[in-house]
């Protein structure tokens, strides 16, 4: 699997949590690009299967990524709903990038989610 494979299974994985609310101020987000303009990431994403050295297909607990919304509440946009299959493909490659770029998982994890950022904040808005 490539980057921009993985790229892609982010984008349009990401796009199903969409529109999406902030549960304290009621602030709606209607598409990922929306999202990604009018909130702020917080920290790095986190694989929790990778950082616990968990990669069971039938006990993922998967991954997440942090936002804050404009009135300072935390969002967060996650693998659930993502197949066990893919999901368990994406770690595998997760871990093999890690190795392969001597880095950690969220660092790797900050990389894709800057090309998904980059990928969907350049495309026209409809």
């Amino acid at each position: 699997m490539t980057l921009d494979e993985v790229v892609q299974i982010m984008r349009e994985h990401l796009a199903t949590k969409f529109p999406k609310a902030c549960q304290t101020c009621g602030c709606t987000y209607l598409t990922l690009k929306d999202y990604l303009q009018r909130t702020r990431h917080v920290g790095q994403p986190i694989a929790f299967d990778v950082e616990l050295d968990n990669m069971r297909l039938s006990n993922s607990l998967g991954s997440m990524s942090l936002a804050n919304c404009a009135c300072g509440s935390t969002l967060s946009l996650d693998s659930d709903g993502m197949s066990p299959l893919l999901l368990t493909k994406l770690m595998w490659w997760l871990v093999a990038e890690m190795a392969r770029r001597g880095k950690t998982a969220s660092e790797v994890l900050a990389d894709v989610r800057r090309a998904v950022d980059e990928a969907t904040l350049s495309e026209p808005t409809r």
